[in-house]
């Protein structure tokens, strides 16, 4: 036995810096879908080549740390039902590989804009082409991990919900909010437009939900999780 408070500051602390990390991430990235067939793509990642670098690095470990979220949380889960830690567990591991595709799509990236740099008889329009469909190829995985993301911190919120480790109200904003980023997600997959405030009110229960956590813990007195 633990007890819930600590458990609870620990997850919370875990999500506080996978945002830390994950913002920063985003923000050196800096790519655009609209800059797909055009010489300026490979031109600007081929100046901006160490800050995609470092963004890399960062969603590896924002990645490998959602990962370690999970497996922190799967024996609080198992102790309420033993199949939705399955499920949480096991598209955690699947958003893991999803993400670890697109950024093997960032570095081909790299590497053809490289090419585009240093070697001049090489066929410019092939090189856009072929860079153009590596940005498309990581924008698109970047919307699946996405929408595995809402599988599967929807089974979290209900676990939550049940057992009332945090304020119901936040359980509910939290199942709500993943629904309106997968929803957001389908629709980008049929070429709609979709306003970044979809995505943008996730990132504010997530704030406050680790602001809960961290200052809070989990509500219950104890939870059981197995002997390590």
């Amino acid at each position: 036995m633990q007890s819930n408070i600590k458990l609870g500051r620990t997850a919370g602390i875990l999500l506080f810096t996978i945002v830390a990390l994950g913002i920063p991430a985003m923000n050196l990235r800096n790519l655009f879908s609209s800059m797909g067939w055009s010489s300026g793509l490979l031109e600007h990642i081929s100046q901006n080549t160490f800050e995609i670098q470092v963004s890399i690095f960062l969603d590896l470990l924002v990645c490998g740390l959602w990962l370690a979220f999970a497996i922190f949380m799967f024996p609080i889960i198992k102790s309420f039902r033993k199949g939705f830690a399955q499920w949480f567990l096991g598209i955690w591991i699947l958003h893991f590989a999803v993400v670890l595709f697109g950024l093997l799509s960032e570095l081909s990236l790299l590497s053809l804009a490289e090419v585009f740099s240093n070697q001049t008889d090489v066929n410019e329009e092939l090189l856009v082409a072929m860079g153009t469909l590596k940005l498309e190829e990581y924008f698109w995985s970047h919307y699946l991990a996405i929408m595995i993301f809402s599988l599967a911190m929807l089974p979290l919120y209900f676990v939550f919900y049940r057992t009332k480790l945090i304020p119901r109200l936040l359980s509910v904003w939290g199942m709500v909010a993943m629904s309106i980023v997968f929803v957001a997600c389908q629709l980008a997959l049929f070429n709609i437009t979709v306003d970044f405030t979809f995505f943008l009110q996730n990132g504010i229960h997530l704030l406050v939900l680790i602001g809960w956590l961290i200052a809070k813990g989990f509500q219950n007195q104890s939870v059981a999780v197995p002997a390590t």
